[in-house]
């Protein structure tokens, strides 16, 4: 997120005054700058397993991300869990079981949503969102926090289908619109970029796979001179 909105939700007081919210907010107080170098930032990689693909409409059934900084994946540093799922989120989500296989008996049943999101919050911190169409998971997990917590996701985000289109065409004259987007789904770039596809389909192991995408690509970028945040963010 642009800095300007994020000045804007703290000045209307979006974000409410709770201490996972006040602790989230100072996690962005040392946000890196232009000439950071990239191998000092924290990126959380994750994926998140849905009812559908609305984003205001469907549900989380379960979030796995890994830490990535200094071009190393962090495996003891990372985030799983299965969201509690109501009888009308089992029903929908039934028709998605043949491809993540989550079913209402991996559901977390000792910790609720709100709980579960707390403490994503605080470990997602201040530090750079990464998945694979982030759009997507940025927004579904934006439409959780709104709804069961009443605030906002602020952090800045990178999508390693666009990184690897952008080493594709570094001058960016053509746009990654919804047709070649296909030609950098997960599976494509996994297969493109020599990365074993295992754990598919399942939120840690998709996040585990982008991870690996993500060190690959930051390594071509720093291999054309790409070594800090400003370079990457621009």
């Amino acid at each position: 997120m642009e800095w300007w909105k994020r000045w804007w939700a703290k000045d209307q007081k979006l974000l409410p005054d709770t201490p996972y919210w006040q602790a989230y907010e100072d996690s962005f107080k040392e946000q890196p700058q232009r000439n950071t170098p990239i191998r000092e930032l924290r990126f959380v990689v994750l994926d998140t397993e849905t009812t559908g693909l609305d984003v205001q409409k469907d549900n989380i059934l379960s979030i796995g991300a890994v830490a990535v900084r200094d071009q190393k994946i962090w495996i003891n540093d990372r985030f799983e869990a299965f969201l509690p799922q109501i009888p009308t989120q089992q029903t929908k989500g039934l028709e998605a079981v043949p491809v993540h296989g989550i079913l209402g008996k991996h559901a977390n049943q000792k910790q609720t949503t709100t709980e579960i999101l707390i403490d994503f919050l605080a470990y997602l911190g201040g530090s750079i969102f990464v998945a694979q169409h982030a759009a997507f998971d940025y927004g579904i997990l934006q439409s959780a926090y709104q709804h069961h917590l009443q605030g906002y996701l602020l952090n800045k985000s990178l999508d390693t289908a666009h990184l690897a289109h952008r080493l594709d065409d570094p001058s960016r004259s053509s746009y990654l619109n919804s047709t070649k987007a296909k030609q950098y789904g997960l599976d494509q770039l996994c297969k493109r970029y020599n990365i074993p596809i295992e754990g598919r389909h399942t939120a840690s192991g998709d996040a585990l796979l982008t991870a690996i995408l993500l060190v690959k690509l930051l390594s071509r970028l720093e291999d054309r001179g790409i070594t800090h945040w400003g370079q990457l963010s621009r």
